[in-house]
């Protein structure tokens, strides 16, 4: 199957994933990278800070749990220092109260894992062209 590469105009802005799972960030951080994003994946919200103050970010896709903070405070200080952009949550374990506290914070889209990444990709291109 085909999958439709990124615009050229995304320049130097990058696709963050952060997951505690090692694998499931390395799979959907790839998933990105093969359409022509630029990706880093990590299991820690600080490293994703770090990576955040340092690069222009085009996307965050963040679990609930992370190794060293929740998925929903790294969410809020992505959308501290970028408002407008476009953050992802996925979660092995549905929570309605996880759910309900990530749209509090303004996430686009909240992924049940083992995550979709067709859909997923759906969901990027749609908020990427607006």
């Amino acid at each position: 199957m085909n999958e439709p590469k990124a615009s050229k105009d995304h320049g130097d802005r990058w696709v963050l994933v952060v997951d505690a799972d090692d694998d499931a960030a390395t799979h959907l951080a790839g998933f990105f990278s093969r359409r022509g994003f630029r990706t880093y994946h990590t299991s820690r919200g600080e490293e994703a800070m770090l990576l955040a103050h340092s690069r222009q970010l085009l996307l965050a896709i963040v679990d609930v749990s992370l190794l060293d903070m929740p998925g929903e405070a790294l969410a809020r200080r992505l959308k501290d220092i970028d408002p407008e952009l476009p953050v992802l949550m996925t979660s092995g374990d549905y929570a309605p109260e996880l759910e309900a506290a990530a749209r509090r914070v303004g996430i686009l889209y909240y992924a049940h894992k083992p995550t979709d990444h067709g859909l997923i990709g759906g969901v990027v291109d749609k908020a990427l062209r607006n």
